[in-house]
């Protein structure tokens, strides 16, 4: 007889009704050699730290860290009922086997082996791994169920998560709220929710989560440079150009913005750091009008360029998308993809990080484009493509780029939009447009490039364009490159054009159409024909202009920080290679974002995320900077994915994770607890890589301690305080960076770790040569160095 326990009551109806079982129960669905069950979610949880120790029941700094020999579970409070009859039936002797039907995924394993652990049964485990409720596809998961013993990486890798979020979690919230209670007194703050734990003082709970906190450090740091930046008025000269000897009013004017190319020749600096210099390429602009060294198309590119279909969604594109086109929060995406997957059946697996399908669905397309094209706003593409099928792309078909669950497509189930509430409508809408999207041919644009010239020819020996164009402006701000000098003439306009000629797969995303709440693609002006060589008659005017401080995160943005472990990458595929490396999983991220708000440490505000003044204290002043490291935890998150391909040990990472807790306790034990939590506009302190009172050579306990620094060889990995010297925590993966903590004689300083990471070089200071004499000069980073080497070097002739 069969055991079978799904994830949620909806679902064990679903599975009950495929499979013939009529009937119904309070705890179980009974029939047909069969008992179905359910959880209600997380059925089980790890218990609190008094079940492990007495003293750990007081919030005391001399009882950390906390580190379980074994972990142990309890009853999540509110489902024991449901609780004690899935665990009765675990231990029921009727059964030969227990299949686990819920949801394919970390999370979904994570509850099915806790409540069977807790249950001590010793069932054999079958595992129903499906990525639609659709009928036929619960039939066909049924006929194929896996062998539990295949998915245990997959639940050595939940485990580990569900620890080391503890072990992390308890560990440092009670370390940083313990030791500023003790620390200086505190403005008054806005207090998160109480979590009830008794043994706390009347203090604020400073919350501390392995993904929650380097998410809050993402929001926080953006904030700062907002709060930091001072706005600069800039200058711009603008050119009105129609061909020569024809009326202003009867011909399309090209519009174009004078620049002078950067050494690269690829980009230009248009933005002049005074009006003065603006209103002097007016004068000497217009004095050339007319004149034989009046405006000419110096130079013309036009070329024809493809942009192909966007990759298909995974969780997190989907979320953004959502999110810039609607206004939906992560969390109510979440709520009505999961909900057009279990309750209409009419998408498949949300909850999934990959953005290709498997060969084995090709065969699968006839049905899927059959249903939209049973729908009138889907009809015109999908007929298209039952006519005559498309070819096999990769850019949608990818076995080595699917692990659980394909991307998110529609099932082929009928569908009713009529029937759908809003939000799944739109959700529908957006996946159903971007797989039909994904069949059809490339946008095509022409892109034209003009350079118009104004005055003489250039000089040979001229560089006075290049000279100014690199002088920086400290006060820009934001990283403003301003022009401070005039460079001699000619003058040059640059302008672009870009029109869209064929609209292949944006016809069907509906790019360009009213009320798609997007841009029409063609990014740029359409240019009437010109040609090298000919002369232009011009208008020229001064802009007044500001510079602006970067964007506020909205959900859409935060989730991108996410998934790239807080680096900016636009690009989707990049961001899609390293998706191993975010900040959580595509399921969680979400619900950290919900985490950071109901805990007051982030508001809304509109489309934008705020961090609180509590927000922003916490990280300001969080005594173990390593707690708030996106890159930290994103390569736990790596090695995680690794531990559930069977490519990692658990042991080995839970080992990390143990290493590390013990060095955050004694890091925030030598420091001085979070003193400010309230006002905080200062910019977060330089990295603190190692504890104050780290001894001359760190003992064992302070080992693979994490700092805020990138290596600088991968720019991917987290700088760790090994035994010897500071290395990248992406060794693994063979990066060889190392840098010894004693060169010359002399121990490296953290600031002197920072600016050799950073800039390069250090400051002049004395060092000791191998005769033991003191010596001037400074390291310098040499990243072709040998590892036994390191890649910092002493010049001793450094000015």
């Amino acid at each position: 007889m069969q055991l079978v326990i799904a994830e949620k009551p909806s679902v064990a109806r679903d599975l009950a009704r495929v499979l013939g079982m009529r009937g119904a129960g309070k705890h179980a669905i009974d029939g047909g050699g069969r008992v179905i069950t359910w959880c209600i979610g997380h059925l089980v949880e790890l218990e609190e730290p008094a079940a492990y120790d007495p003293a750990w029941k007081a919030w005391r700094l001399d009882t950390l860290p906390m580190l379980p020999a074994a972990f142990k579970l309890r009853p999540v409070s509110g489902t024991r009922d449901q609780l004690r009859a899935v665990g009765d039936l675990l231990r029921d002797r009727r059964f030969d086997e227990v299949v686990n039907a819920c949801d394919a995924g970390r999370e979904g394993e994570l509850i099915f082996r806790y409540v069977y652990e807790l249950a001590r049964s010793r069932l054999p485990i079958k595992r129903l791994w499906i990525s639609s409720l659709t009928d036929q596809a619960i039939r066909a998961g049924f006929a194929r169920l896996r062998p539990g013993v295949e998915l245990d990486p997959l639940a050595d890798a939940a485990r580990s998560r569900s620890e080391a979020d503890w072990l992390v979690g308890m560990n440092a919230t009670r370390a940083v709220t313990v030791s500023s209670r003790a620390a200086a007194p505190r403005p008054r703050v806005a207090r998160p929710p109480r979590r009830g734990r008794r043994g706390q003082s009347d203090s604020p709970l400073y919350s501390i989560g392995r993904v929650q906190t380097p998410t809050l450090a993402i929001l926080v740091r953006r904030e700062l440079e907002i709060r930091q930046f001072r706005p600069r008025d800039y200058w711009e000269v603008r050119g009105l150009y129609v061909p020569a000897g024809t009326p202003a009013d009867a011909a399309e004017k090209v519009t174009a913005t004078w620049g002078v190319a950067l050494p690269d020749g690829k980009a230009i600096r248009s933005r002049l750091g005074e009006r003065a210099l603006a209103e002097r390429i007016v004068a000497r602009d217009e004095s050339a009008a007319g004149g034989p060294d009046g405006a000419v198309v110096e130079r013309l590119r036009q070329k024809r360029v493809r942009e192909p279909p966007p990759l298909l969604f995974d969780l997190t594109s989907l979320q953004r998308t959502a999110n810039r086109r609607y206004g939906l929060s992560a969390t109510a995406t979440l709520a009505a993809a999961q909900a057009l997957y279990e309750r209409y059946k009419i998408l498949t697996y949300p909850r999934t990080d990959s953005r290709y399908l498997t060969t084995d669905m090709v065969k699968e397309l006839p049905k899927l484009f059959g249903a939209l094209a049973a729908l009138p706003e889907y009809a015109p593409f999908a007929q298209p493509l039952l006519a005559t099928p498309p070819a096999q792309s990769r850019r949608v078909f990818d076995d080595a780029k699917v692990n659980d669950h394909h991307a998110i497509v529609p099932t082929g189930q009928p569908v009713r939009l009529e029937e759908l509430p809003r939000d799944e409508r739109r959700i529908f809408d957006l996946v159903a447009r971007r797989f039909l999207g994904a069949f059809h041919p490339d946008a095509e644009f022409a892109l034209t490039d003009v350079v118009i010239r104004v005055g003489p020819t250039d000089s040979p020996t001229d560089t006075g364009p290049r000279a100014a164009a690199e002088s920086k402006d400290a006060d820009a701000g934001a990283d403003e490159t301003l022009v401070t000098a005039l460079p001699p003439p000619p003058d040059r306009y640059r302008a672009r054009g870009r029109v869209r000629l064929v609209a292949g797969w944006q016809d069907v995303a509906g790019i360009g159409q009213p009320g798609r709440g997007e841009a029409d693609g063609d990014g740029g002006q359409t240019l009437p024909p010109l040609a090298e060589g000919q002369r232009l008659d011009g208008k020229f005017e001064v802009l007044t202009k500001q510079t602006r401080p970067p964007p506020r995160h909205t959900e859409a943005t935060l989730l991108g920080a996410m998934e790239s472990a807080g680096r900016e990458i636009a690009d989707e595929e990049l961001r899609a290679a390293m998706r191993d490396s975010g900040l959580g999983t595509p399921a969680t991220r979400a619900a950290t974002i919900e985490t950071l708000i109901r805990r007051t440490f982030v508001a809304r505000d509109g489309k934008n995320l705020v961090p609180t003044d509590m927000g922003i204290g916490l990280i300001d002043a969080l005594p173990e900077k390593s707690l708030a490291s996106p890159e930290l935890t994103g390569a736990w998150e790596a090695r995680l994915s690794r531990v559930a391909r069977g490519q990692e040990t658990r042991a080995a990472f839970m080992a990390d994770i143990s290493r590390y807790v013990r060095d955050v306790v004694t890091a925030i034990r030598g420091g001085a607890g979070v003193v400010r939590a309230s006002g905080a506009t200062a910019p977060p302190r330089a990295p603190d890589v190692s504890p104050r009172s780290r001894p001359k050579r760190p003992p064992a306990a302070t080992r693979a301690k994490a700092t805020t620094l990138i290596c600088p060889r991968c720019k991917q990995g987290a700088l760790v305080a090994g035994k010897r010297g500071w290395g990248c925590a992406r060794w693994r993966e063979g990066c060889a960076f190392v840098i010894w903590f004693e060169i010359a004689g002399r121990r490296i300083t953290d600031a002197e770790l920072t600016d050799l990471v950073s800039k390069g070089t250090t400051r002049k200071r004395k060092w000791r040569s191998d005769q033991g004499a003191e010596i001037g000069g400074r390291l310098v980073l040499d990243l072709s160095a040998a590892r036994d080497a390191g890649a910092a070097r002493l010049d001793a002739h450094g000015d």
